[in-house]
């Protein structure tokens, strides 16, 4: 094909010989069995790593999308691997359930979301694929696997964080809940406040996160609460259109790009302007602004729509605070240009053999770069801050890390490489960027 496929950022493109979506499992099989190595698949583009990267197969699995059925009294539901996080949603809705969790993304393939380990906030809550009870494999032979914690669970174990290096997921079933209201709430605090009591604010709220400006005094905190108060519906954006916000965000990017003195300043603006959003009679668009009452698949994504390169690691949680004190105080002193802030969120310990949070309560530290600005210089710095933390990379965002480290950070990274090994003997899902991490280049 002349196309060229690209991810989300910009950043990551592939000019694959062979584009394939078919639209059931019988399809993926035969397309596995007979297409051009590496085969990778595309979800909707949200890893900034080359994950997806192929000049071989690219498949995409936009015709594998839907809840098949659900089990009312075990509160599951068994979906198409390609059905995106966004249209889920609703779809669970109608069925009277809800994801237990989920992230400010939700433009993610849950086949994407699960494999990379994609998670939200939460002192207690796990990632997406900490709720996953089983799935369906399309291996390397075409043979099709049903995995959960009866059948094939070393292949369940291993499988739910897998970056699609065993096989192609072709259906998933979440542990879901009933549906349930989430009340936004937060503001502006003290950097150093929010690190102080960020255990107690962790404890008493079932959501806490916050985004702090290195340049700025103050973070933006953010809470979610479940509330009986009645929802209102929620006019989303068309995706790719950008709100007020985004502009304002984007001017102020491009802004810093040409004159990257202004970084501070710029930084400090927004976070006053970002603030004021939760302070008493303030004014979004005009109105008074309330406390936002959602249904949860409408209360947790954020459209962002600002395009960015991100790198985020994945240390253990009591070291949280020390970390991203060092990141901000480096991110001020290294001379760099950036302008967006760090994301600071909990995730509880889960045990998938390759997810960042394998047996380790965490929190995830976010560093993002403007897309049109060059990241490489920036994320070296705070990759060796985030290492010295014991930090575990997200696989869907950037990092520089082979086999070598993987090896002393997960401790079954060597059980793994076995049974990938065991399924796909002739690497037909290995690009080049699957043959660094795993040392067999």
């Amino acid at each position: 094909m002349t196309d060229v496929w690209s991810n989300w950022s910009g950043w990551v493109k592939a000019w694959p010989q062979n584009l394939a979506a078919p639209s059931n499992e019988e399809e993926v099989a035969e397309v596995i069995k007979t297409a051009p190595a590496p085969i990778r698949v595309a979800g909707r583009g949200h890893s900034f790593t080359p994950l997806v990267e192929s000049n071989g197969t690219l498949m995409t699995l936009w015709g594998l999308a839907g809840v098949i059925d659900h089990d009312e009294a075990n509160e599951t539901a068994r979906i198409k691997a390609g059905t995106t996080i966004r249209d889920l949603g609703p779809e669970l809705f109608e069925r009277g359930l809800a994801l237990v969790n989920q992230g400010d993304i939700d433009r993610q393939a849950l086949a994407g979301a699960v494999g990379t380990g994609t998670h939200g906030t939460g002192g207690t809550l796990g990632s997406l694929s900490s709720a996953v009870t089983g799935f369906r494999l399309v291996t390397a032979s075409g043979e099709i696997l049903a995995c959960n914690a009866n059948e094939n669970a070393d292949v369940f174990d291993a499988g739910r964080v897998s970056f699609g290096s065993l096989g192609v997921m072709t259906e998933i079933t979440m542990k879901c809940r009933p549906i349930y209201a989430l009340e936004e709430d937060g503001g502006r605090m003290p950097i150093e406040e929010a690190l102080r009591r960020a255990e107690e604010l962790r404890d008493a709220n079932r959501h806490f996160e916050f985004f702090w400006f290195p340049f700025a005094k103050e973070a933006l905190v953010k809470f979610l609460r479940e509330t009986d108060v009645e929802p209102k519906p929620r006019r989303r954006m068309p995706d790719g259109e950008l709100a007020r916000s985004d502009k304002i965000m984007m001017r102020a990017c491009d802004l810093s790009r040409a004159l990257p003195f202004l970084r501070g300043p710029l930084q400090r603006f927004l976070t006053s302007a970002s603030g004021s959003r939760y302070a008493a009679g303030a004014k979004e668009d005009g109105a008074e602004f309330q406390k936002k009452v959602r249904w949860s698949h409408d209360a947790f994504p954020s459209d962002r729509n600002v395009r960015f390169n991100e790198m985020e690691y994945a240390v253990p949680a009591d070291r949280g605070p020390d970390c991203i004190r060092e990141v901000g105080e480096h991110t001020r002193k290294c001379g760099v240009n950036f302008l967006f802030p760090l994301e600071f969120r909990y995730v509880a310990a889960d045990d998938a053999w390759l997810s960042p949070f394998y047996k380790r309560d965490s929190v995830t530290i976010s560093v993002h770069q403007y897309h049109k600005q060059p990241y490489e210089d920036l994320f070296a710095g705070v990759e060796a801050i985030f290492r010295k933390y014991e930090g575990r990379p997200h696989w869907g965002k950037l990092h520089t890390l082979g086999a070598r480290e993987f090896a002393t950070l997960y401790p079954k990274w060597d059980e793994f490489c076995a049974l990938r090994r065991k399924l796909d003997p002739s690497g037909k899902f290995l690009n080049a960027h699957l043959k660094r991490i795993f040392g067999e280049v």
